[in-house]
This record gives structure tokens, sequence and C-alpha cells, in this order.
């Protein structure tokens, strides 16, 4: 089965290949782009398939396009509502591939971002004691290979491998770079590089990883700081998008169910001038432009997209990179929508006397 993926996979570009492949391994799979590429094809051909076998069979799907084609046109013939039928599947099933190809991507990115937060944080003390074992005498690839304690977790296990491919004939200056190509972290690059220029300068590698080391535990502490300074921030932020907003959204929902229930009890002009009442400034009768059903839709999608940016925009301030905010987004759509339907309920509750 894997070698029918592969061949799937093949019909896409050497360089998206290897764009991939560079964004498998820093999420740490270790398996074939191409492999990858026609898993991710067969799994949306699949979903397509059960996206027209449920547009044909579901109800709610049918009578859905079918209203979409009488708004398009009223009188529509029954060649266009076909063929507005057809537009519209092919509209989903694109739709559907996009949806499970972008699902893939975050989720690769997510696994990277968060393999290379967790070999940050022990970067340092790694660092400082492969500079001990310089330090004692050995050479820099038995210094790392004594240094990747199980503590250490997965950066040990990428060290290990590197260790291996040093010991089993592989210039180090060469293996060195699998451990960059790992992961997607500036501070590992940077702490490779380091190494290999010392290796080439024949300067004091002690030193040099005992200053990295160093360096990155200032940059830590940097993060922090910045991250502390702008908490005041984030918190308006979440209160701002969870909470504000949808609270005034239900009170301009429930201001609007109420005017159009009390503009539908209303007599209108055709009604008045039968009575003798014509000119009267109540003849208002009928419902008001945009109605409470209409209103909940608009205050559904739009919570939903200010959540979203509301995410991305706590994973700059609090992190500095809008992936961080990824994982915020299914916890501030909830919130939002959860306080939304909470006050209309109570809303709904206390002001039930004013409209039925």
């Amino acid at each position: 089965m894997a070698k029918f993926y592969e061949v799937i996979g093949r019909l896409f570009s050497r360089a998206q290949m290897k764009k991939l492949g560079g964004l498998l391994e820093s999420s740490g799979m270790d398996v074939v782009p191409e492999g990858f590429a026609g898993f991710i094809v067969v799994v949306c051909t699949m979903a397509t398939i059960l996206a027209y076998f449920l547009s044909i069979v579901a109800e709610p799907v049918r009578g859905l396009l079918f209203k979409l084609s009488m708004f398009v046109s009223s009188d529509a013939t029954v060649s266009s509502l076909w063929f507005f039928t057809g537009v519209s599947l092919a509209a989903l099933s694109v739709g559907v591939t996009a949806a499970i190809m972008l699902v893939a991507y975050v989720a690769l990115l997510l696994k990277a971002d968060s393999r290379r937060r967790r070999v940050e944080e022990v970067l340092p003390d790694f660092l400082s004691l492969s500079a001990s074992n310089v330090r004692a005498g050995m050479t820099i690839d038995q210094a790392m290979w004594y240094a990747a304690k199980p503590e250490f977790g997965i950066l040990s296990e990428e060290v290990a491998t590197l260790a291996k491919r040093a010991f089993g004939g592989v210039p180090f200056n060469t293996a060195i770079d699998y451990l960059a190509d790992r992961f997607n972290s500036k501070s590992i690059r940077r702490a490779v590089a380091l190494i290999k220029q010392g290796i080439a300068s024949g300067g004091q590698l002690a030193d040099i990883l005992e200053r990295t080391a160093e360096d990155q535990r200032q940059m830590q502490l940097l993060q922090k700081e910045i991250a502390a300074s702008l908490l005041m921030y984030v918190l308006f932020i979440v209160f701002a998008s969870a909470l504000g907003a949808p609270f005034l959204f239900s009170i301009s929902g429930k201001l609007v169910a109420i005017l159009e229930s009390v503009l539908s009890r209303l007599p209108s002009e055709s009604e008045l001038s039968a009575s003798g009442g014509l000119g009267m400034p109540l003849a208002m009768g009928g419902k008001p432009g945009i109605s409470s059903s209409e209103f909940m839709i608009f205050t559904i999608i739009f919570s939903t997209i200010t959540a979203i940016f509301c995410s991305l925009i706590i994973g700059v301030i609090y992190r500095g990179n809008k992936r961080e905010g990824i994982p915020y987004i299914p916890f501030m759509i909830g919130c939002t929508l959860l306080v939304y339907f909470i006050v209309s309920a109570l809303l709904g509750a206390l002001l039930s006397s004013i409209y039925v």
C-alpha cells in the first residue's frame, strides 16, 4: 500500500516534495514525502466521494442545493438547475479537499512547533553538559553522545542518531546537519553553525558551547519577561473577543427580535386606511430589514472570525508567532459561542413578557 501512495505522490513536483519533506522532518515523522502526499490525495478523494453521496442521499443537502438554485433564478429550467447543482457539488468537493489539506498542514506545523519548544527548553543544559565533556578531554561527537541524557527527551534521541552516524563513518560536519534539519529552530541552527565554525577554525569548543548555552538562557528569560509584560494586552483581547463581543451581540439580537415582534403586531397602512386612521405615526406594520434569525447567523459567523483572528493575535503577542495561536482557536470559538447562547437564553427568559 505504501508503494501505491508513493506512485500517486510522484505526480507532484520535486520542489513541492522537498518542501513537504522538510516539514515532515521538522515534525518528527519519518515517512517518505511522496507516500504522505499520496495518502492525503487518497483521503481527499474518498472524502469527495462521500460528500457527493451525502449530497445525493441526504434530504437537507438536496433541499439546500435546490433553494440555492431557485435563489439564483426563480424561473430556472431543469437544465439550469442541474448545471447549478453540478457546480455546487464541484465547489463542495473543492472545499472538502481544501479543508483536509489545511487540517493536515496545520497539524504538521503544530507538531513541528511543539517539538521545537520542547527542544529549545533543554538546549542550554545540553550544551553546558557537552561543554563539560569537551573540557574532560572528549571529542565533540563523544561529548554530545554522553550528554544525551534521557531527561532531555526528543533532543537526546536525535543526538543519539547523530552520534551513530558520526561513529559509522559519516563526517561530523555532515552528520551534525541532520540535527539542524530535524527541528525548525533558529537556536539549534545557530548552535550547529557555531560548532561547525569552531571545528573548522580550531577554536575552543568548550567555550563556544558554554557561551551559546548562556545566550540561550538569556533569550529564554527575555521571552518570559516580554510575555509577562504583555499579559494585560492578552487578557484585554480575550475579554473583548470571548465576553464583550458576544454579550453585546446577544443584546442586539434580542432588540432585533423584540422589534420584529412589535412591528409584526402593528397594523399596516392599508388596514389603517380602511378603518379611517390613515396618517398615524404607528402605521409601520411589517418586518424590519433584518430578521432575528438572519442576525443570529451573522453573529455566529462574525464571532467565529473574530475568535480566529483573536487567537492568532494572542500567538503573535505572547510568543511572537501567529502559529502559536492556532491551538487557542477551538477554545476561543467555543467560549465565544457559549457566552452568546447563554446570555441570549437569559435575556430571552427575562424579556419573555415583552415579546412572544
